[in-house]
């Protein structure tokens, strides 16, 4: 019998773990204008929010620079907020990695909250707002590098991101030309004390998005860092090609064929030099630790051979479709939206 992703046991589960609260409480705004947090941050406007956790624009009254604040219930679980938090300070001051000013607990409302570098529009809404529904190769694989030197401080202080996607990736709010990579609620520790790889338990959950899981993933094995490399591979796809071979598939099972058949030269039929870093990519195995520069070298290769060194990337070109996003991922195709419903998160 094939499962499908939108299972309704799996989403009572689900409902069940996170800790359901009205809906009358998630519609509420918890902050509002002129609210001063830290004695330092002033809420301007909320520019987010779904699922338990709203995000607000502020105003860092030192610097007059603008900020992030994300901020969550005290009732519901914080152990995500908590671990972001501390993969954050522990990865601060490297370049693609948001910074963390601030953090706390509010009486009214009863909440924790985490005040954070403001970043731009993530990819995947970029993507879906060009022409062509796809990024440039000059754009694309630029991105990408960024991406990939950002994974690998993630990977070099031991940890694993676990939810590496388009919308996981965001241009600089200020320098558009800077990439991050955000969302550290998955992170896992995947080295020991001595460095080590911890040994890899058995029968784990699902973690991630569906959509960029990798095999292991999907087999319940646990995940190493080159799984956050197969979603890596399959976000660098997506975002050159404008779907993926299983992108409006909604059975599970379905989906998993799909990435078994796609693999390699089948995979990147469409971005021909990618086939190297896809060949790369799934060579290695939960034990291997990734050569980085080697991948980086590779990403270098794809890039056009007549780019050149201040060659705007795609967004550069519509600078107002790039500014702080205040809808919350609101999609204007229908069918991918449907797809990304059929395809949301563990």
């Amino acid at each position: 019998m094939s499962k499908q992703i939108d299972d309704d046991k799996s989403k009572r589960k689900a409902k069940k773990a996170a800790g359901a609260v009205p809906n009358q409480m998630q519609n509420e705004k918890m902050l509002l204008p002129g609210h001063v947090l830290l004695n330092r941050f002033e809420v301007q406007e909320m520019i987010g929010g779904g699922g338990f956790a709203q995000i607000f624009l502020a105003i860092d009254k030192q610097t007059k620079a603008e900020c992030a604040v994300k901020i969550e219930d005290a009732k519901q679980d914080i152990r995500r907020m908590k671990l972001e938090i501390t993969v954050l300070l522990a990865l601060r001051g490297n370049l693609g990695i948001p910074e963390v000013m601030g953090m706390g607990k509010t009486k009214t409302p009863n909440a924790h909250f985490c005040v954070m570098q403001l970043v731009g529009k993530n990819l995947s809404d970029i993507r879906r707002k060009l022409p062509a529904r796809c990024f440039s190769h000059k754009t694309l694989y630029r991105a990408m590098i960024q991406i990939a030197k950002a994974l690998s401080i993630v990977h070099g202080a031991g940890f694993l991101h676990r939810d590496l996607k388009p919308s996981n990736c965001c241009i600089g709010h200020v320098d558009v030309t800077r990439i991050y990579l955000i969302d550290y609620g998955l992170t896992r520790q995947y080295l020991d004390k001595g460095g080590i790889v911890r040994k890899p338990r058995v029968g784990v959950g699902l973690r991630g998005t569906i959509r960029y899981m990798s095999l292991d993933g999907h087999a319940r094995r646990d995940l190493g860092p080159n799984n956050d490399l197969v979603a890596f591979l399959y976000t660098t796809i997506e975002l050159g090609d404008g779907t993926l071979p299983w992108t409006y598939e909604r059975d599970a099972d379905e989906i998993v064929k799909l990435k078994q058949a796609y693999i390699g030269e089948k995979l990147c039929a469409k971005q021909p030099k990618m086939t190297k870093v896809a060949e790369y990519i799934e060579s290695l195995n939960y034990h291997s630790i990734p050569d980085y520069e080697k991948l980086i070298g590779m990403l270098e290769e794809c890039n056009p051979s007549d780019l050149k060194p201040d060659e705007p990337y795609d967004w550069q070109f519509a600078k107002n479709e790039c500014s702080v996003q205040k809808d919350n991922n609101i999609l204007n195709n229908e069918s991918e939206e449907k797809a990304i419903q059929a395809t949301q998160n563990i």
